[in-house]
């Protein structure tokens, strides 16, 4: 992957802070597409982000796995990172799916307010 030099609003050392929030994934949405975009564009934070990841997957795998075989860290750290960008774009097409129906919730709202209305109107 190849990375250029950082375009985000995320400083270097706010990200770094948010490496282990991340890899237990306890960022709030709005703070995990930031952090994504910065490690996109940051090859320091992202060596830092990778670094850790396989240092946590390594642990985890020294608990959960005991046949010897190896792990591709790499792969598994990119698989993450897209997880996570399709959680940010579940989590976004849901926000809109629900203020669309807000939307047209609130627009039957108001025309059967008018309805009423009307008809109480008519029959005064």
């Amino acid at each position: 992957m190849t990375r250029k030099a950082p375009i985000t609003e995320l400083d270097c050392r706010t990200a770094e802070s948010m490496v282990a929030r991340y890899i237990n994934h306890t960022l709030k949405t709005d703070e995990l597409e930031e952090f994504l975009d910065h490690i996109e564009h940051c090859s320091s934070c992202y060596d830092e982000l990778e670094t850790y990841f396989i240092v946590n997957k390594v642990t985890q795998q020294l608990v959960e796995q005991e046949d010897g075989s190896v792990l591709d860290f790499q792969n598994l750290l990119e698989q993450d990172i897209r997880k996570s960008r399709r959680y940010i774009h579940h989590k976004r097409y849901m926000q809109l799916a629900g203020g669309i129906l807000t939307l047209l919730l609130s627009g039957a709202l108001i025309i059967f307010l008018i309805f009423v209305f009307f008809e109480i109107k008519r029959f005064w």
